[in-house]
């Protein structure tokens, strides 16, 4: 039985360089693809590791034939469609998979390369991180590797005294010398409006943060998530803790579980703007670098007294945008941190009275029982924040299931519970006493980031609260998860983000110090990628360009001449490179020991009378001296012999090396032989 060893040994190194580039460009897609496709990918690149092993054989065409029609067959039924950005990067990955299970000769390996570089290209539809960049460069790097050797293979059969370390080191100073051209096309290269090619309607993309609808238990699912939702730069002093609520989707039509908004489905050309309310403070202006979340939710702090671009404000103070939000997006805004809302239109009875039949019964004696003592509708927001305050409820991350009545069962049974545990189950408490209430989703709080001046809210920082209609006040904001008792709230964390103006008694251990301290370093470094890298549009690159263009007395700068220096810079880096090249071949033939060695054996026989001619080989120069000095023909013919070898062969060998060394050491200076003398 052969070892291991023996196997990597006995197999063709470029093959599995090129494996582990794949594998490399591959784990981003398989923590993302259905988990039948990802075991696929992972069976068919381990069948293919195990035939380099000589451990497997390739199946024949008929079984490949039949694979790739189980293939087509498990991607329509996981995504419906063979068309998409989900189900286009699945077909990629097992198309690929099955293209390893065919390669033979260097066309499939190339052609397996490039499907490769391909495969990386796509990681960055779905994320744009730096993280993801660096980890894209490595795959990049290890294809290129396979590659080299699969050239030096082909070109030069005998490699055995080639090490993998030098591919390696090849490959990477290709991508070396990549890097400054790359810098240059993404600085100068046109930047156009909106992307070069519209991907179709992917429905079964993943959506992250908040959403368009709630269920118990759904936002304490995203309480654990530290992943950043968007970031907040505000112009002058931030608005203090209590005010800090980030307005995302309004929810209004409760089935018995979810909580929905039916206006959310309709097109963006379709939703009203009407929209009333009274600032009763000066607007505070800010800039959100917003991650993307797939859906079509713009926040900000309520209320918004301007829109960004392409969006709309909804009857409910949504700001909602034209497109989804599949990229970084950056806008500027203005808010008024203290307002008021309709005061004086009555809003209609559907849906803000809406409650489904036969859904808590206790709750509506409850909420009819309070609301008669209570004897108004202010007062009774007022007995039911007090309910929760004195009852046992608590907040916690890990609520427990409600299977049956979700209002019913919290306020009676388990009363332990989220966000939009409280939310719900106040609204309903509202409704049920005949005051117009609504759900209200977004974000709440946002942590700074004590190494610059921005804010970082995460997607744990996801919030639901309420807001109640009342005659002559008109909507009113209502949180009821801040009236729990701190004592009540089971997370730390959560304890400084609830608790009102953030003030509790909360001490965090040195680690989580520390580690909060790095996230905040890494959020630096995150932010600054977003901001030069991922958001750099044509605006801002019309800007940056103006600022350096004005230095050298351009006033204006169009694409033309944006075009005219860029192929000015693509001219004088090539150049550079050329020169670089033949300096190197230079230094390189200055430096060289067998150059330099041969050259000292030339100058002993130059010295005793021969000297070699300008365009003289190696072997023609040791005829030459061979006849005139027989006496020292076998080490003229060893030298010339050594040096060819040396000078000619794909990789030379060191210890031929040191042989031309002894032989030239050996030579004598300076031969004193008649003939010599005589000529």
């Amino acid at each position: 039985m052969k070892t291991l060893r023996q196997r990597l040994h006995n197999t063709t190194t470029a093959n599995l360089w090129l494996l582990a580039g794949l594998l490399v460009a591959l784990l981003p897609h398989l923590l993302r693809i259905p988990l039948i496709i990802s075991a696929a990918a992972s069976v068919l690149l381990g069948w293919r590791l195990g035939y380099e092993l000589h451990y497997l054989r390739l199946p024949p065409r008929l079984w490949r034939w039949l694979l790739a029609l189980l293939a087509a067959i498990i991607i329509y039924s996981s995504f419906h469609s063979l068309v998409g950005r989900q189900a286009g990067v699945a077909l990629l990955v097992l198309m690929l998979g099955l293209k390893l299970l065919e390669m033979n000769g260097p066309r499939d390996f190339s052609v397996t390369c490039y499907l490769g570089f391909f495969l990386i290209s796509t990681v960055f539809l779905f994320t744009q991180s730096i993280l993801t960049g660096l980890f894209m460069l490595l795959a990049t790097t290890l294809l290129l590797t396979a590659l080299v050797a699969q050239y030096r293979g082909t070109e030069y059969h005998d490699t055995q005294h080639i090490s993998e370390s030098m591919n390696l080191r090849k490959a990477a100073l290709i991508v070396a010398q990549a890097l400054p051209l790359t810098v240059l096309l993404f600085v100068l290269f046109p930047r156009i409006p909106g992307p070069l090619w519209q991907l179709p309607n992917d429905r079964s993309g993943a959506k992250t943060g908040i959403s368009d609808s709630m269920s118990p238990g759904m936002i304490s699912q995203l309480s654990n998530d530290n992943s950043v939702a968007f970031r907040v730069r505000f112009a002058s002093e931030p608005p203090p803790p209590a005010q800090l609520y980030w307005r995302g989707p309004v929810l209004t039509v409760f089935d018995g579980r979810t909580w929905f908004n039916p206006d959310h489905k309709k097109p963006w050309s379709k939703v009203s703007t009407r929209s009333r309310y009274q600032a009763l403070n000066a607007a505070i202006s800010y800039t959100v670098t917003l991650e993307p979340h797939q859906q079509r939710w713009l926040f900000a702090l309520d209320l918004p007294a301007m829109l960004p671009a392409d969006s709309i404000l909804s009857p409910d103070y949504e700001i909602i945008a034209r497109h989804n939000v599949e990229q970084l997006r950056r806008y500027d805004m203005q808010s008024y941190p203290y307002y008021a809302l309709a005061q004086t239109e009555a809003p209609p009875e559907r849906p803000y009275l809406q409650l489904p039949t036969g859904v808590g019964p206790q709750a509506r004696v409850l909420a009819r029982a309070m609301l008669a003592q209570a004897g108004s509708k202010a007062a009774m927001v007022k007995r039911v924040l007090q309910y929760f305050r004195q009852q046992p409820f608590y907040y916690t991350r890990q609520p427990p299931l409600l299977l049956g009545d979700p209002i019913d069962e919290f306020l009676f049974n388990s009363r332990r519970g989220y966000c939009e545990h409280y939310a719900a189950s106040f609204v309903f408490l509202m409704r049920a006493a005949g005051i117009p209430a609504r759900v209200v989703t977004g974000y709440r709080g946002g942590e700074m980031n004590p190494l610059s001046d921005y804010f970082i809210v995460r997607q744990s920082d996801a919030h639901a609260w309420t807001e109640v209609w009342l005659a002559g006040k008109g909507w009113l904001r209502v949180d009821p998860t801040t009236v729990i008792p701190v004592s009540r709230i089971e997370n730390q964390l959560d304890r400084l983000r609830i608790a009102p103006d953030g003030i509790s008694n909360v001490s965090l251990s040195w680690a989580h110090q520390a580690w909060r301290q790095l996230g905040f370093n890494w959020d630096l470094v995150n932010r600054a990628w977003n901001q030069w890298i991922i958001n750099y549009n044509n605006r801002r690159q019309q800007d940056f360009l103006q600022k350096i263009m004005a230095r050298f007395g351009f006033a204006d700068i169009d694409w033309q001449t944006m075009i005219l220096t860029m192929l000015l810079s693509l001219f004088a880096i090539l150049a550079g490179y050329a020169w670089w090249l033949l300096r190197r071949s230079e230094m390189k033939h200055r430096k060289d020991p067998v150059q330099r060695y041969y050259t000292n054996y030339c100058h002993k026989l130059d010295r005793s009378g021969l000297a070699r001619q300008v365009a003289e080989g190696a072997w023609d120069f040791a005829q030459r001296a061979q006849q005139r000095f027989p006496e020292h023909s076998k080490a003229i013919v060893e030298i010339a012999g050594l040096y060819n070898r040396l000078r000619y062969a794909p990789w030379p060998r060191k210890e031929d090396v040191h042989r031309l060394q002894k032989a030239v050491r050996c030579f004598p200076n300076r031969i004193k032989y008649p003939q010599a003398l005589q000529e």
